[in-house]
């Protein structure tokens, strides 16, 4: 795996996360309706919650997969490192959630044990991602005020364009972490493969599903949406805070054919020191570990 020195996640960021989340800050009212949200002592109180009811996985509890953790954030340049932990449930799928430094990343057994080193990479990748892109303070400012902007003493004209807004940023930042985690595990197929896994297939037919087939099912479904059935999925997407999964192999398969994947992982990939083999940064003089010249 390579390391991705100084790695700006503005040059990999889907351009609707950007624009969206820089709409929503301009918005009247964000920074009031922000600060009912956001309450700390709330936050606070589930954090505890999660830490009482989960396992953490430390250098002791879990070295190889704690390890894995810390060789996707060191490749991806993430400074802002997690606490990890697992919770039960069979499925494949990771969330991280948190208040400014105090972030928690958290791996459903199922996707620990149902996915191979390269694919579980991804998935850690994609929530690298978020915390990368500065995203979690926004993820869970938008489940709470899916929640709660019934009970919000602020008019409903001033709650409804944030909420349906941050909901539908929240889409869009789900492809920005998803081509996080495809510079991660910096293996196209296993990115695939692991939506592939997302969608439901069944154990046993792992080995028989290629991307040719998923990526064919999502353009027949976007030819279908096409129609006045795009109104349809635009209405039953209102309160996803995730894009069809269908759909986000779809965009990633694309973002890789217009080759920004490649030229990306080119432009911030580290070399190899010739004299102590550490992965130093692109057009360096001199090792920073060694001090040899390059």
């Amino acid at each position: 795996m390579k390391k991705l020195f100084g790695l700006n996640p503005q040059e990999y960021e889907h351009p609707v996360d950007r624009t969206t989340l820089k709409y929503l800050k301009a918005l009247p009212g964000f920074e009031k309706v922000s600060g009912l949200i956001l309450n700390w002592g709330t936050i606070k109180w589930e954090l505890a919650e999660l830490r009482g009811s989960n396992f953490r996985v430390t250098p002791k509890s879990c070295p190889e997969l704690y390890k894995q953790v810390e060789n996707i954030a060191n490749a991806l340049d993430v400074e802002d490192f997690p606490e990890i932990y697992t919770q039960w449930g069979y499925f494949i799928n990771a969330y991280t959630t948190g208040y400014k430094e105090d972030t928690l990343l958290t791996l459903y057994s199922g996707a620990v044990d149902l996915l191979s080193k390269e694919q579980l990479d991804f998935i850690i990748g994609h929530e690298m991602g978020h915390i990368k892109s500065k995203h979690v303070i926004y993820h869970v400012m938008a489940s709470k005020i899916v929640a709660k902007s019934s009970q919000l003493p602020i008019a409903s004209e001033l709650i409804l364009p944030i909420t349906f807004g941050l909901i539908y940023w929240y889409r869009m930042s789900e492809f920005t972490s998803d081509r996080a985690g495809l510079l991660a595990c910096q293996n196209p197929d296993a990115a695939i493969e692991t939506i592939i896994k997302m969608t439901g297939v069944p154990k046993k037919y792992y080995n028989s599903v290629s991307k040719e087939v998923l990526l064919e099912q999502a353009k027949e479904f976007e030819y279908l949406l096409s129609g006045p059935e795009k109104i349809i999925k635009n209405i039953s997407v209102l309160d996803n805070t995730h894009p069809w999964t269908v759909l986000r192999a779809a965009e990633l398969i694309k973002w890789i054919d217009s080759g920004e994947y490649q030229r990306i992982l080119d432009k911030y990939s580290a070399i190899q020191c010739p004299h102590c083999f550490s992965d130093i940064p692109q057009g360096s003089a001199e090792c920073s570990i060694c001090g040899g010249k390059l």
